[in-house]
């Protein structure tokens, strides 16, 4: 597995494995949404995530004024498998967390997601703070979810 920045040449796959998310992560109108991030937001934190010469997820993070959010992670449905998705999970997610890190800014990081990816996101510690029924469209309830990091140091603090 190997990742790289988004480039725009990219977008019509990312919207393929979008696509392969709806109806059960993902509600239609989210797609313009996506679709405005890689068009305006999308930036070297936004990574594509490849297996054998196919990008099969994507995701990143993003600062903003004193915190890091989490923005548009997703691999492409049924692929890789439930045991490979927690594999490719967890390298991704780890991946993301040393662009952080390498920032120098230990920030809380939030990410909005819902009931079905809550427990993979707990599981990279981050913890529920607020859910709101239907949030994000009927059936899918939006949990805002935090973590806050400790600086890797002697005397860790958190922050």
């Amino acid at each position: 597995m190997e990742f790289r920045s988004y480039h725009s040449k990219d977008k019509v796959r990312i919207l393929e494995i979008f696509r392969s998310n709806f109806p059960k992560y993902f509600v239609e109108c989210d797609a313009l949404d996506l679709i405005d991030f890689l068009d305006n937001y999308a930036d070297e934190n936004y990574l594509v995530v490849i297996e054998n010469g196919k990008i099969i997820g994507s995701g990143g993070h993003y600062t903003k004024s004193n915190m890091h959010g989490i923005a548009w992670v997703m691999f492409e449905r049924n692929l890789i498998g439930h045991k490979n998705l927690l594999k490719f999970s967890d390298e991704f997610f780890n991946k993301i967390e040393d662009n952080i890190k390498g920032e120098g800014k230990y920030f809380p990081v939030s990410i909005n997601t819902t009931q079905l990816m809550e427990k993979l996101f707990k599981r990279y510690g981050f913890e529920t703070v607020e859910v709101i029924d239907n949030g994000f469209g009927k059936g899918l309830d939006e949990y805002k979810m935090t973590k806050k990091f400790q600086r890797e140091n002697n005397h860790a603090e958190k922050y």
